[in-house]
């Protein structure tokens, strides 16, 4: 396997089994907190593809976000340019749409992700998108994203424990488990 192959089945691993941890939430366990300036399921969910949605766009040098083409930002009733990460109460105050309209972005923004990587050859895993940022080079931004999606998966799977101790991901769901 080539490290393209290798990013490539690692994010569809992570994408799966967060899909699976997403499965028949309830609105209620969507917008839960486990304290009152804790993120919750929906707000993480959000995020983690937020920042999928702009890296890709960044790393792979493309026209702009799915949140604006895509008006997803409409969904959440929000500005194309909004919200602002550095706004931690206005993203705290960050309206939750359903979970349909959660996983719809996550599901477009990876079918974009993984039509990127169809594109790359392990030689153009050392460009860099911006040459002012030499350590930002390709495969180091997919390994950040890669550990991104995993770490904050690992909220939302220990939210959901969380909300139910018998919790544990769907088996059956096509998920490789360890």
């Amino acid at each position: 396997m080539d490290s393209t192959a290798f990013i490539t089945d690692c994010l569809a691993q992570v994408h799966l089994r967060l899909m699976a941890t997403c499965d028949d939430l309830s609105n209620e366990q969507l917008v839960w907190r486990p304290a009152p300036t804790a993120n919750n399921i929906g707000f993480i969910l959000w995020h983690l593809v937020r920042n999928e949605d702009a890296r890709v766009t960044n790393t792979g040098k493309l026209d702009a976000d799915l949140w604006a083409t895509g008006r997803w930002h409409e969904k959440f009733g929000q500005p194309a340019t909004a919200p602002d990460p550095g706004d931690r109460m206005g993203l705290r105050a960050l309206a939750i749409p359903s979970l349909e309209v959660l996983v719809g972005y996550a599901e477009a923004v990876h079918r974009r992700t993984l039509r990127y990587l169809a594109g790359l050859t392990p030689d153009s895993l050392d460009q860099l998108p911006d040459p002012a940022r030499p350590e930002y080079d390709v495969s180091g931004s997919l390994r950040h994203l890669i550990t991104h999606k995993n770490n904050h998966h690992g909220q939302i799977d220990y939210l959901r424990g969380l909300q139910d101790e018998a919790w544990d991901l769907p088996r059956g769901t096509g998920v490789v488990l360890p």
